[in-house]
Order: C-alpha cells, then sequence, then structure tokens
C-alpha cells in the first residue's frame, strides 16, 4: 500500500486468550475497528514461540497530523488521541526522529503478556511508509535498478533466513593466536553445514578486550534454506563437540525466538577457549537482539 511522505501511518497490534479462531478474534475487535476504521485488518494465531498464545489482531491506520518539520512534534501529536483511546500512557511512545518512527508497548518490562484494557499490546508509527516495511532497504527516489533489486533480494533473504551466531571467550592468548582459534570454530561450523570448499566468508569480529581475556563473535548465514532452529543447534553442537553443552533455552524478541545455549571446560584453560555461547535464530531477530543489547541501548 502507497502512502504520501507526509502521512502517519501506525500498526496497532492486539491480543486475546478468549477467541477460539482467527474469525472469532476479527469479531471481538469489530468495535474498535468500526469505531478506529482502519485501512486494512489483519488475524492470525500467535506463535506460541513469540507472543504467547491465542490469537492477534492488528489494524492498519493512517493517523491526522499538523504540519510541522519536527518529526517527534508530529509523531506524538499525531498518536495522542489514539494512544489515550487505547488506554496508552503517551509519555512512554519511544520516537526515533532519524527514521521518523516510534513505537509503544502496554508494558514494556512485561511483554509480551501485557496488554491495555481493550487488549492492545503495541502501536508502531512511521511517517509516509507502513512501519512493517523494512527500514534501510527501499532506495528512495523512484524504481529500483535492476542492481538495486538484486541487493534488495538478498538482504530480504539474509533477515528471513536462519543464523548461527558463535560467541567465543578466549584467554591467555594474543590477538592474532586467539583469532585463529575462533577462526577454527568457525570453519567447523561452515563445513557442517555448507560443506568443504566453501569459501571464508563469515564475519569475525573481536568484540571486547579486557586484559587477558578476548571476546569474539562470528556469524554464519543459513538462508531461508537451512534446517529448523533446533535441528542447527544440534548440528552445531555437535561440530564443536558434543560434549558439556547447557540445555538450549530460548531468548524472546519482539521479531521471535533465538534458540542458545552455552559450553565451558570443566577446568578453564591457562590459554585457550574459556567458553562458547551459540545463538540460533532468522536474521530479524538477531538483528532486533543486536540492537537491544548494543551499548547505550
Amino acid at each position: 500500500m502507497q502512502f504520501q511522505s507526509t502521512d502517519v501511518v501506525a500498526r496497532v497490534t492486539f491480543r486475546t486468550s478468549a477467541a477460539d479462531s482467527a474469525d472469532a478474534a476479527l469479531r471481538e475487535f469489530r468495535p474498535l475497528a468500526d469505531e478506529l476504521r482502519p485501512l486494512a485488518v489483519e488475524s492470525w494465531a500467535t506463535d506460541p514461540g513469540d507472543a504467547g498464545e491465542g490469537f492477534t489482531v492488528e489494524f492498519l491506520l493512517t493517523l491526522p497530523a499538523p504540519e510541522s518539520d519536527d518529526i517527534t512534534e508530529v509523531l506524538r501529536t499525531a498518536t495522542a488521541p489514539l494512544l489515550e483511546r487505547l488506554g496508552f500512557d503517551a509519555g512512554n511512545l519511544d520516537v526515533d526522529a532519524e527514521d521518523r518512527d516510534a513505537v509503544v508497548w502496554a508494558d514494556d518490562d512485561a511483554w509480551p503478556d501485557a496488554v491495555t484494557a481493550c487488549g492492545a499490546a503495541v502501536v508502531y508509527v512511521r511517517i509516509g511508509r507502513d512501519p512493517n516495511e523494512p527500514k534501510e532497504l527501499v532506495p528512495e527516489g523512484g524504481p529500483l535498478t535492476e542492481e538495486e533489486a538484486v541487493e534488495l533480494f538478498e538482504a530480504m533473504k539474509s533477515l528471513a533466513g536462519l543464523v548461527l551466531v558463535l560467541n567465543v571467550e578466549v584467554v591467555g592468548l594474543d590477538a592474532s593466536p586467539a583469532r585463529e582459534l575462533v577462526r577454527e570454530q568457525a570453519v567447523r561450523l561452515r563445513q557442517r553445514f555448507l560443506g568443504h570448499g566453501v569459501p571464508d566468508a563469515s564475519p569475525l569480529e573481536e568484540v571486547s578486550a579486557d586484559g587477558g581475556t578476548r571476546q569474539f563473535s562470528v556469524a554464519v548465514d543459513l538462508g531461508d534454506e537451512g534446517p529448523e532452529p533446533p535441528a542447527a543447534m544440534a548440528a552445531a553442537q555437535e561440530a564443536l563437540g558434543v560434549r558439556g553443552w547447557e540445555p538450549v533455552s530460548t531468548l524472546s524478541s519482539r521479531s521471535g525466538p533465538c534458540l542458545t545455549s552455552g559450553r565451558q571446560p570443566d577446568v578453564p584453560p591457562l590459554a585457550g577457549i574459556a567458553g562458547m555461547r551459540l545463538f540460533a535464530a532468522t536474521g530479524w531477530v538477531m538483528s532486533e537482539l543486536a540492537e537491544q543489547h548494543r551499548p547505550g541501548a
């Protein structure tokens, strides 16, 4: 759906555990739909691994907005009546003026269980575009060139596909031998999933160095045709050494679940790998978790 550059576009997510079907969920929120007159309404079974049980209903709306060059003012003014009607605290609206968007949750600390009195869980707002449209993927200014289309397709595949992230803690080694030790683990992962002879394109990043301890992170993109996360996690653990892994647990993000497990040697080495942690999730989820845990977030 196309919008004008000055349109304030909102998506409101409602959750219900009372409905027993998507149609029943739509009927539950029909009075609000008649009142708010959304451009589109969708309903689906909520993913238990993502945001709980029951059904999710989502409204797509455009909001009256003031004429102003102040992005924060536009977003706060446009959303205020809607947030008041739905039972949100407008003071909790998190505005990103650079990205021209904002979000507010019924209760950020209690996500995904919290909803307002009318069942609303979250409101996303964006100026000029659907809040669900991926950020920084569609170039401004007209039709895509063939090269831009290919880049966009590859970016979408990467975000939708499964990604393995391995964090490794190394002690007692200088940067170069520590990196080689971690790269050996990355090669094991790539060979397990992508086969031998595949060029090593896994980004290896040293995320911190504190005294004699170095922290590294390496990502392996398995694409949208890779195994399901539980199978990928089991195969990755086997490739890195089957013993000593803690039980797999789940991290929640607003984009979906992330599986994780860690491994530490029984006796910490004086020099070598002191610990590893695996993560398995889609690129969307990895990006969100990285943003949540970046310094200052």
